[in-house]
């Protein structure tokens, strides 16, 4: 458990997750629906791309950081895994009838991205209140 609540473990860890995110998005169209199993239109490509740059951008901070955590960067990190995990299920539901995770591997993706994401975001949470000296109370 120590090694989940260690800032410069989990600013490693954060990069190379969105390192794979980042090269994902970064395919050419053609292959995203093979690898990830979304039905993207046209739209959705350029905007994969997009989302794809901001991902890659978060894991470079996370890498710079790496061996010296800064607690804003670890903020930042904690409340976009949150706010990314949130994003995901309430899409999925929001999007369910537009075909665009009608198959198994579209499924087994976002649900990856749900579980990896959360996952990573409590852990920060936790690292940051380790960080600070556990809870404070407000007066």
């Amino acid at each position: 458990m120590q090694k989940l609540t260690d800032l410069k473990f989990l600013f490693l860890a954060v990069a190379i997750l969105e390192f794979f995110y980042f090269a994902a998005a970064m395919m050419p169209p053609s292959i995203i629906p093979v690898l990830t199993g979304w039905n993207l239109s046209p739209d959705g490509h350029w905007i994969v791309k997009i989302t794809g740059l901001a991902l890659g951008t978060m894991g470079y901070f996370a890498w710079i950081f790496r061996h010296d955590p800064h607690l804003g960067v670890a903020k930042g990190l904690a409340f976009y895994q949150m706010a990314s995990a949130t994003a995901d299920w309430v899409m999925w539901l929001v999007m369910r009838d537009q075909g665009i995770f009608d198959n198994g591997l579209a499924q087994t993706t976002v649900t990856a991205a749900i579980v990896s994401h959360y996952f990573f975001g409590v852990c920060l949470i936790l690292a940051i209140r380790k960080s600070q000296g556990g809870a404070r109370v407000s007066q």
